[in-house]
């Protein structure tokens, strides 16, 4: 996935800082990076009109027979089985081959050793060691794509790799957020906006993006339901009450939808106010605070083992999941589900779960009204107990099974035609 380069993003910050502080603006382009980007982007990445006008949808090249099927996922290149949407993937690729009988092969849309992505799946869900794995990193090894009966995008990039595939019944679209808010408005946006009007079929990970796809694109989709390995994500003792309280910050710097910035200088006011009385964590990539002048604010642990996450969110009395597009991320459901309470920053596109006083408390995007709400729930942890048991209750009843999520998506795939849609997510 392709994200602003740290160049860009550290120049237009210097600028807007100038710009603020009446200071002179040095003769410089702070978009250089980016049309460096998606320059290459715009020629790397293209289909003709010849590919847009044929059918995407062939019902009757799909085996009449489930368990005879076989599923072909477009990938792009990744380096850890274990994260967020790649993990979503591959659980449904799962599901699809343990209880539908659904042979799955997985197409890496790009360079890789294909020995030692089997190895990374296969850790993650050693049903899938038989998985076939290919790379697509060739004009040759694209014309040689095997025919499947399902085909899945994952990516705005490789849903222009399946664009063009002729040898497969029903294209799929897994939507795990609302990419084109990935990057500014421009070229980029553009190409990843696009992808939406091609006419697949739509896997929509949370009903706003499913809602989105469908009214604004005109596509039939399915919903898929977030949930959590509750044998990692469970509540665990009560936390101390005296002493230090814990701050869990999940922190990737330069990855623009999880506000780092807002959030860096919440944190800093939130250790001004109280000091030794707060312990901030940081995980979710390895980085270093002093290059951000959070040395002594924050601690980081980088990337943790999946089965590790639990016991640091158990440890926590407050998280702190900042999510700018229209998917709450997996972060507040798995902290919910380990007992801690859930601050985030106010969405309207991920409303649906996040509710202010109920089982999370929302701010506004300032980093004097995140750190006063985050200082609010750090002292008053005893008072919103009730909050943090309603946000368990709902992990448990209604986000708590991922074999019921995936059997409606793969309910769904079998016969997009005419499945019917329940919204499911209404009923939390």
């Amino acid at each position: 996935m392709m994200a602003l380069s740290k160049p860009f993003l550290s120049k237009m910050f210097r600028r807007t800082w100038l710009l603020l502080s009446g200071r002179q603006l040095p003769a410089i382009n702070i978009w250089d990076d980016y049309t460096r980007d998606a320059f290459a982007l715009a020629q790397a990445i293209d289909c003709d009109r010849s590919s847009l006008n044929q059918p995407q949808q062939h019902p009757e090249r799909v085996n009449p027979i489930v368990a005879q099927r076989c599923c072909n996922w477009y990938l792009p290149y990744f380096d850890n089985a274990f994260y967020g949407g790649i993990m979503t993937i591959l659980r449904l690729a799962a599901h699809l081959h343990l209880v539908e009988g659904v042979r799955q092969r997985f197409l890496i849309c790009g360079s890789c050793d294909p020995v030692h992505v089997s190895r990374m799946i296969a850790n993650a869900f050693p049903c899938l060691s038989s998985a076939e794995v290919r790379a697509l990193d060739s004009a040759d090894a694209l014309a040689a794509i095997p025919a499947a009966d399902y085909s899945v995008a994952t990516l705005w990039t490789t849903a222009y790799v399946l664009l063009k595939v002729q040898n497969t019944g029903y294209k799929f679209y897994m939507i795990q957020d609302y990419e084109p808010l990935f990057y500014p408005a421009g070229s980029t946006y553009a190409q990843a906006e696009f992808t939406y009007r091609f006419g697949f079929y739509g896997i929509a990970n949370t009903s706003s993006l499913r809602d989105i796809y469908e009214k604004e694109y005109g596509c039939r989709a399915v919903a898929l339901v977030p949930c959590v390995d509750k044998a990692v994500f469970y509540r665990g003792s009560p936390l101390p009450t005296e002493g230090p309280k814990r701050l869990f910050y999940y922190a990737r710097p330069g990855i623009p939808r999880n506000g780092f910035e807002l959030a860096a200088a919440a944190l800093k006011l939130v250790k001004a106010r109280l000091g030794s009385g707060v312990d901030i964590v940081c995980a979710g990539s390895a980085w270093d605070p002093s290059q951000y002048g959070l040395t002594g604010v924050v601690r980081t642990v980088g990337m943790l083992p999946y089965t590790a996450t639990g016991d640091l969110y158990r440890s926590c009395h407050v998280g702190l999941v900042m999510m700018m597009t229209k998917h709450p991320s997996y972060l507040p459901f798995e902290l919910m589900g380990s007992g801690a309470l859930v601050v985030s920053n106010v969405n309207p596109a991920n409303s649906w779960f996040l509710k202010d006083g109920e089982n999370c408390l929302l701010s506004e995007p300032t980093a004097s009204c995140l750190a006063e709400t985050l200082v609010y729930g750090l002292e008053n942890h005893v008072s919103l107990a009730p909050v943090r048991e309603r946000a368990s209750e709902i992990i448990e009843e209604f986000h708590g099974d991922w074999r019921y999520s995936m059997a409606k998506v793969t309910t769904f795939m079998h016969a997009p035609d005419f499945a019917h849609e329940d919204h499911l997510e209404s009923r939390a």
